[in-house]
């Protein structure tokens, strides 16, 4: 691995960081009854927030569980919320203000079924507000975002809409709300069979992408599915993944060559066992490439993946291909999706639905394992305190720009995680003083340069934090 550090970082201030040899922590939570982690995100303290579903309290059926931790992964605190009904966190989000939204279904706060909900929570772990969305039948949230305004959008289920109701099919279901979770707009897509939405992201030029799976089109197999939607939530097109088998999509990931990258598994043929598979996208939704992982004789579910600082990625799922239980399955590839390395982890009867990348310094992949003593499974985590085996000890100064020179389209800018989370000015300029560029209030973890806009040369660059700081740093276009 190979990191592109500036050629020169200038005052104002210059931080830096080590990346230490790699260690690995293995954590269980909860007691006898089911317990899973379906969501998890890296936090700007350099810890990691989850959330999931939990039966180890007093209800049976499934209460709301958050967990905070430290870059260590020991508990800073966790929030159980729910009442004597079903409810679960599917999605989990650290929110602009330094709290975390959290969404999932709820039977104890809406309709006599499921109800969609969206519960706001500050950093101490203390539930701000919590509303709910659909109508008389069954609607759940899976995936939430964060709008640069401080609204969110949400996809999901919906049993409500279309030709749903208590026996009928499921829908796929957008919302979107302010930033104190009322309503602007909800739609839902309904054709003849079902249809289910994970994952969704906002494209930088507006509009949203979702991924997921339908019925409605095939031969009554899954296909996996994208929709492209307006800003309204209205959709433009929709794209399937068509094999013999079945096919779904569980998540899109904005990637800092302004595409996207697509997790899921397909059954290529009726007689077949799933396999991961991996998609690329371009910017407007096209597909680039893809690539699968596994034998068609053993399973394997790819359920999340994260891009690295140095742009290749990490997917999480689950692998049966040595043991029928099936165990928790790392695989890290380059850009293209090829093969760098995998790993299994967990024990027997383990899974991994999420991946959270903290930086150069960790990830974490968390889902479920019953290897703590409990067979109806805890809640399972483990965290890895560099993002690839083999980095040799050093000290990144930030910001560090990869890569730099510029030879390919795009390169990124990274910050301390401290900031990653905020909304950043950026303005890039020649070094005579002649300005190139402007952005304001941009994601500071997605600053991305394009090669296309800078002929060959030397060009500076300054980036002002909300919190007042301010970074500079000089590059090559070649």
């Amino acid at each position: 691995m190979k990191y592109f550090l500036l050629l020169s970082a200038m005052a104002l201030p210059v931080l830096s960081s080590t990346i230490y040899a790699q260690q690995k922590i293995e954590k269980f939570w909860g007691n006898k009854g089911y317990d899973v982690c379906y969501s998890a995100a890296a936090t700007t303290d350099g810890g990691y927030i989850l959330t999931g579903l939990t039966q180890s309290g007093t209800d049976p059926n499934g209460d709301i569980i958050v967990i905070k931790t430290n870059a260590s992964g020991n508990m800073l605190w966790t929030m159980v919320e729910g009442g004597p009904k079903l409810e679960g966190g599917n999605n989990v989000i650290q929110t602009a203000d330094g709290g975390y939204m959290v969404s999932g279904h709820t039977q104890d706060y809406g309709a006599s079924d499921c109800d969609a909900f969206l519960m706001k929570v500050d950093k101490a772990g203390n539930k701000l507000w919590l509303k709910i969305y659909g109508g008389q039948f069954d609607d759940i949230c899976e995936g939430t975002i964060e709008m640069p305004d401080g609204s969110f959008v949400f996809a999901g289920i919906t049993a409500s809409y279309g030709n749903g109701g208590i026996d009928g099919n499921r829908h796929v279901y957008f919302v979107k709300t302010n930033s104190m979770g009322e309503k602007i707009w909800e739609k839902y897509y309904a054709g003849s069979g079902a249809e289910y939405a994970y994952s969704i992201a906002a494209m930088p030029r507006g509009g949203f992408l979702a991924v997921g799976w339908t019925t409605s089109f095939g031969k009554g197999e899954h296909d996996a599915w994208l929709l492209r939607l307006t800003d309204n939530g209205d959709t433009v097109w929709t794209r399937r993944y068509v094999r013999e088998g079945d096919s779904r999509y569980f998540k899109i990931l904005p990637t800092s060559d302004n595409g996207y990258m697509l997790a899921g598994y397909t059954t290529q043929t009726m007689t077949s066992k799933p396999q991961g598979l991996i998609v690329k996208l371009d910017a407007d939704g096209k597909q680039l490439w893809e690539k699968t992982y596994g034998m068609n004789t053993d399973s394997m579910l790819l359920h999340d993946v994260a891009e690295l600082p140095d742009g290749n990625f990490i997917f999480s799922g689950t692998t049966f291909q040595n043991d029928p239980g099936g165990t928790v399955y790392i695989l890290t590839t380059d850009a293209m999706g090829n093969r760098l390395y995998d790993e299994v982890c967990g024990g027997s009867y383990s899974t991994a639905n999420c991946i959270a990348i903290q930086g150069n310094n960790g990830y974490l992949v968390a889902g479920s394992s019953i290897n703590n003593g409990d067979l109806y499974s805890d809640l399972y985590y483990r965290i890895v305190n560099n993002t690839v085996t083999g980095i040799p000890t050093q000290t990144i100064s930030w910001p560090h720009m990869y890569p730099n020179p510029m030879t390919a389209q795009t390169s990124v800018i990274l910050l301390p995680e401290e900031e990653a989370y905020q909304t950043v000015h950026i303005d890039i300029t020649t070094t005579t003083g002649k300005l190139i560029s402007h952005q304001e209030n941009i994601l500071a973890k997605d600053i991305v340069v394009d090669r296309k806009l800078y002929p060959a040369g030397n060009f500076l660059y300054r980036i002002t934090c909300k919190d007042g700081k301010v970074f500079k740093g000089k590059f090559v276009v070649e």
